[in-house]
């Protein structure tokens, strides 16, 4: 037995997005320009050493993927262009941070086989504190 107990899984995805302007009386749409999309199995370790070794291996994975992602997506090929309007430049970048201004993104996530006791927000903190 490798101590590993599957419980159940889902997917994290993080979209890249632009907004294009409303015209009266609809609301603004979003336009996703690029998605990626990562595969998770949640498990439960049977022993604290399993846990760390899992943490490990996930934070490991993670970072490369996260890495890539950021590598793919600074190519001019899929970003899109900067407004030349002063005013709409927040179609494109989120500018509520001062000192940088990322892509419009957003994170998303599905469980599925979740137990039917546990919510949403409970699996993903727990996925968080286990990853």
């Amino acid at each position: 037995s490798s101590g590993i107990n599957a419980e159940y899984g889902g997917t994290i995805a993080l979209e890249f997005y632009e907004k294009k302007k409303a015209r009266w009386p609809f609301t603004a749409e979003f336009f996703t320009w690029e998605k990626w999309e990562v595969k998770v199995e949640l498990v439960s370790a049977t022993s604290t050493a399993e846990q760390q070794r899992r943490q490990e291996i996930i934070g490991s994975e993670l970072a490369e993927k996260i890495f890539y992602v950021t590598q793919m997506i600074n190519k001019s090929d899929y970003v899109p262009k900067t407004p030349d309007i002063p005013s709409d430049i927040g179609n494109v970048y989120h500018t509520k941070y001062q000192d940088i201004h990322p892509f419009l993104f957003r994170i998303k996530h599905c469980l599925t086989d979740a137990p039917q006791n546990q919510s949403v927000g409970t699996s993903v903190r727990k996925l968080l504190n286990y990853t």
